[in-house]
């Protein structure tokens, strides 16, 4: 495959040989014709010189060859039957019948008669003028030939200059177009380049070209398109960041899941086993240990419940069912039931009559979550209350970590200092989604090992 300058060049020779050749043909013709009929008119212009001299003289065979001597051009005159008379270069009573010769012809029928012939005796190309004129009532025939030779050879002359002249034209053209080719060769150098810097997904071009209108435009092209492609990257990047978020979070669902799981089901598992395997175990055994497994049983329903309960939230597909209630009175009954399933916990409880517009059971959850998470981390009493519309759960225990205080909402959370027993994480998070759907937050006070404060207004 040839190089761009190659095909210029190519191009270029082509258009100058091409161009020399039409010109050398145009030219041949054009200065021939030229000559030719400048000759013709000076051959006239002899002619009507020497018919003026012809009856003057009565020798006319040295009157002929006088007329050779001086101007160089060849005398013939010819009768009108066709027989020549005389003739400067030759012996006439040797030469042909000329009555059908073209000029002969021409000239019966108007003033003048002319042709160019190619003279087999000579070898050489020669012009014919003929006037017939009038001596004493006799029709005859002046004829006067010129060779052609010496305007050939002015016309190769001219002909070798143009040529010289074309000759150097072409050797600039080939100098501009390698010039030019280099220049374009340049140019692509750089576009390809950036292509490779673009291949290379490295979009930070600094393509520049002044050269030519088309490159200008190319440049920017490949500008706009790098520009076009470093979006669509960090697009992608972002994407993929996002699709190794969701697939990070349903690994952590996954683990979430299989290690929660995991305690109850062993329980459940154990328990029928030892029910299975002890078929005469007394009845009070057996109520216990199918007590454990329903127990276990509701973990499991319950850790269900709250997974399924946050994925509603977080696709929008959970619509709150408003009422008014005594969020005091709620709050008395949630307390009271937490009393009783650990009795050997304190929990004070100090709210008074609050009525409130909010989905009832939400605010159920809400409360038990938090009042459950509090009775996990610590071991001290809770205090639950109610002041300016403000509900309060405290407790004495481990507390939270300042870094963590803003990441214990999220799913799957699991601060180093907790042992999250059966809560997937998602407690916290349940309850920030309830509280946003109701327009209020859940505010967390915290100091490691001193204990924390929960709490939210109420909607």
């Amino acid at each position: 495959m040839l190089m761009l300058h190659q095909h210029i060049t190519r191009a270029l020779l082509t258009l100058f040989l091409s161009t020399l050749l039409l010109s050398g043909l145009v030219s041949y013709f054009t200065i021939k014709n030229s000559n030719i009929e400048k000759y013709q008119q000076e051959l006239e212009s002899h002619i009507q010189i020497i018919k003026l001299q012809l009856p003057l003289n009565n020798n006319l065979e040295n009157f002929a060859k006088a007329i050779k001597e001086k101007t160089g051009i060849r005398f013939t005159l010819i009768a009108s039957d066709g027989n020549v008379i005389i003739d400067s270069d030759f012996d006439h009573e040797n030469m042909n019948n000329h009555a059908h010769r073209e000029e002969i012809v021409k000239a019966q029928k108007s003033e003048y008669g002319s042709s160019v012939r190619y003279s087999q005796t000579l070898k050489m190309d020669f012009l014919y003028v003929a006037h017939h004129i009038k001596v004493d009532d006799e029709i005859l025939f002046l004829r006067l030939s010129s060779s052609l030779e010496g305007m050939m050879h002015n016309f190769y002359d001219l002909w070798i200059k143009m040529a010289l002249i074309f000759g150097s034209s072409i050797l600039f053209g080939l100098y501009g177009a390698y010039v030019l080719s280099k220049k374009i060769r340049l140019e692509i150098d750089k576009i390809i380049a950036n292509l490779q810097q673009i291949a290379d997904k490295d979009y930070k071009i600094s393509l520049s070209s002044h050269f030519s209108f088309e490159f200008f435009e190319i440049s920017n092209f490949l500008k706009k398109l790098a520009s076009k492609l470093e979006k669509r990257a960090k697009q992608k990047r972002k994407y993929t960041a996002k699709i190794k978020l969701i697939s990070q979070q349903r690994s952590d669902v996954i683990s979430a899941i299989s290690h929660e799981f995991k305690n109850p089901i062993a329980s459940i598992m154990g328990y029928a086993q030892t029910l299975l395997d002890d078929g005469d175990a007394n009845a009070q055994i057996r109520e216990r240990f199918l007590g454990k497994i329903i127990q276990n049983g509701q973990k499991i329903s319950g850790m269900i419940d709250r997974l399924a309960l946050t994925t509603k939230f977080e696709n929008g597909d959970f619509t709150s069912q408003n009422s008014e209630f005594d969020m005091g009175k709620l709050t008395q009954d949630i307390v009271q039931t937490f009393r009783e399933k650990n009795q050997e916990r304190v929990i004070v409880c100090d709210v008074e009559e609050n009525i409130i517009s909010a989905d009832k059971t939400m605010m159920e959850i809400v409360l038990s979550n938090l009042i459950d998470n509090a009775l996990k981390y610590s071991e001290e009493a809770l205090h639950v209350s109610i002041k300016d519309k403000v509900l309060h759960v405290k407790d004495s225990g481990q507390g939270i970590k300042a870094e963590d205080i803003e990441k214990v909402t999220q799913k799957f959370f699991r601060s180093s200092t907790h042992s999250w027993d059966n809560s997937m994480g998602l407690g916290l998070a349940l309850v920030s989604y309830i509280l946003k759907l109701h327009n209020t937050n859940l505010e967390i006070q915290s100091t490691l090992g001193e204990g924390s404060d929960f709490s939210f207004k109420l909607p």
